[in-house]
Formats: C-alpha cells, structure tokens, sequence
C-alpha cells in the first residue's frame, strides 16, 4: 500500500471512529449530532444551584441539588427522542431564617429533535435540527411544611404542562466541535400562578486538548469546553397579578472538561453568571455546579 493510500485509509479510520462513537457534545444544552438507529444514550447530571446573591439586603438564600436522568433513543438516522426525569431537593432561606424545603420527583420532559439538514464531509460533520416538546407536571405542586403551604419555587414541580421548542446546529471536526441553540418555552398557570415564559440563545465550543493528534490506537481525549448561555425570564404572575421582584436576564459563561471514551463521556463544569439584570429584589444566582455522565448502547 503506497503513502497516499496509507493516510486516506487511516483518516477514513479516525473519521468513522471518532464521528460514530465518540461525540462530544455541550454541556447545558443539547447538540445536533446523530444518534443511530436503535441506539440509546442515558445521561446522568449532578446539578448544585446556588442564588444567595440578595439585592434586598435580607440575607435570603436558594440552594437547589437536582439529579437528572435523560433518555435518548433513535427512532431514525434524522429522528430522536428525548425523556428526562429529575429528583430535587430545593432549600429556600427567608429573612426571618426560616427555612423551608421540599424534596422528590421533578416535572419531566418530553421531547422529539429532527435532522432538517445534514452535511457529512471527510473529517467532519454540519447539522441543523429543530426539536419540540412538553414538560409534564410529574412533581409535586401542593407540598405544605409547619408555616402552610409552600412557596411556587421550592415545591417540586409547578403543576403545568408546559411547551417549548427551539433548534440547534452543530459543526464538528476531528479537533473542535461548535454547537449553538435558540429556544423558547411557554409556561401555563396552576395555583394562581403563572411562570413567566422564558427564551435563552446557547453557544457552546469544544476543543480537543489531548492528545494533539488522533490515530487509530487512541482509546480517549479530553476537551476543554467554553459555553455561554444568555437567558431571559418574562416576570410571574400571581391571582393574574404581575409580580415585579421577578423576571429578568442573565448572561451566563460556562468552562468545562470532558473526558471522552468509546462508549462514555464523563464531564465536570461551572456556570457562573457574568451579567445579571434582574427586576426589582429577586434573587441573583451565584453560580451552578454541573457534573455527570453518557453512556451509549
């Protein structure tokens, strides 16, 4: 076998290896790359939301812990869904220094993501694909503790049947992989509360750092990851009345490392926000804590 065939048969190699088994992918949002058909990725993330960041001068303080399971199944080369479960527990610290929790099954998700274009080239691959789906009202929406009935954001689930939808695209390469999202999801009203519909634009690069080049012995790499998510809440409503301590816009940025095997990706990552403008008193995030794992079968 000469030279010239030598480097097409091993790039031919590297690209159905890397591209079929090995895909990185974002870490807060979803990616438009394919998953096959009758093939499953589960994901399992570690969250820690912390907002004690209080503008009021009140000392008041929101830590949240989710635990969320995702199922992803491929119906078709172009067609995939989406199931995701979490459990909660979510810890509010009023003036007083009261606290008040609640702990169980989140509200799930629902949702389907289609290729609408696809172009696959020696060493890479450029997707674009719209999804949609509900959130389910599978967490628990009345919860009460000594002082009554709960606040809306500490129960487990909001009592709603929510819609969103949005689309991703996606440019990966052997080296780097860019993914970016826009996305919107409508909340509806249970309790004499109503969620303010939220938007959010997402953006997310992956760079392999190791090894500097791949060969058909490679067995792992490691990306760094650099995401940026800017999200913007519409303000809640309660008895139909605008409550003006909430809503607002956060800009977000997220560095992160994932470590990539044949089967499985293991990932670890900071959200800190960098410009938050919020309405009136509410309360301000000081970061989120994101850790987990993907497992193909």
């Amino acid at each position: 076998m000469n030279k010239q065939l030598k480097t097409l048969f091993l790039l031919l190699t590297i690209n159905i290896f890397w591209f079929a088994k090995l895909q990185a992918a974002p870490l807060t949002f979803n990616t438009a790359l394919p998953v096959s058909t009758g093939e499953s990725i589960l994901r399992e993330q570690l969250l820690v939301i912390q907002s004690g960041d209080d503008p009021s001068g009140m000392n008041r303080d929101r830590t949240q812990v989710d635990i969320a399971s995702t199922l992803v199944y491929g119906i078709t080369p172009d067609l995939a869904i989406f199931g995701s479960v979490p459990y909660t527990d979510r810890r509010f610290k009023s003036m007083d220094g009261s606290t008040r929790l609640s702990q169980g099954l989140g509200d799930s998700k629902l949702f389907a993501r289609y290729t609408i274009y696809k172009d696959d080239f020696q060493g890479g691959s450029f997707r674009i694909a719209p999804f949609t789906g509900v959130k389910l009202p599978t967490g628990d929406d009345n919860e009460q503790d000594v002082f009554g009935l709960l606040p809306a954001n500490v129960q487990t689930g909001s009592g709603t049947w929510d819609t969103f939808g949005g689309l991703v695209a996606t440019y990966g390469s052997v080296d780097w992989e860019v993914d970016a999202q826009l996305s919107y999801q409508v909340n509806n009203k249970a309790n004499n509360f109503e969620k303010g519909n939220s938007s959010r634009a997402d953006i997310s690069f992956q760079y392999r750092l190791f090894p500097e080049t791949l060969s058909v012995n490679t067995e792992y790499f490691i990306n760094g990851v650099l995401e940026a998510n800017f999200i913007k809440n519409e303000r809640n409503r309660t008895a139909d009345v605008v409550e003006f301590n909430s809503g607002g816009s956060t800009l977000f940025l997220v560095p992160g490392l994932q470590y990539v095997f044949e089967r499985y990706i293991v990932e670890v990552s900071l959200q800190v926000p960098v410009a938050q403008n919020l309405n009136g008193s509410a309360l301000e995030n000081d970061y989120v804590f994101r850790t987990g794992f993907r497992i193909n079968f």
